[in-house]
C-alpha cells in the first residue's frame, strides 16, 4: 500500500503541479515545501520497504536486480525531492 500509494499519488501530484506551473498558476511556497518534504519522506520509506520486504524473496538474479533498481530509484527520487526543497528555500 505504501509503495503503490506513494508512486501513484506523487505521479498525480507532480503532474498537476507541473501543468499548473506551465499554465502560469501561482502556488504558495509553503504548499510546495510541504509536498517536497512529504515526497522525500515517502520515497525514502518506499525504498526501504522495497529492500526490506522484497529483496530476499527472489532467487533469480534478474528479479533481484529489478528489485534493487526499484529501491535505488526510490532513493534517487527522494534525493531529487531534497534538492527541490533546497531550491525552493533558496528562491525565497
Amino acid at each position: 500500500m505504501l509503495v503503490c500509494g506513494t508512486l501513484t499519488g506523487y505521479l498525480i501530484i507532480c503532474s498537476a503541479l507541473s501543468i499548473g506551473h506551465l499554465l502560469g498558476a501561482k502556488l504558495d511556497k509553503r504548499i510546495d515545501i510541504l509536498f517536497t518534504v512529504a515526497g522525500c519522506v515517502l520515497f525514502v520509506s518506499t525504498g526501504a520497504t522495497i529492500f526490506d520486504r522484497w529483496m530476499y524473496r527472489y532467487e533469480i538474479a534478474r528479479d533481484k536486480n529489478t528489485i534493487l533498481a526499484a529501491g535505488v530509484l526510490a532513493f534517487a527520487t527522494a534525493a531529487i525531492f531534497i534538492a527541490d526543497t533546497f531550491v525552493i528555500f533558496h528562491d525565497q
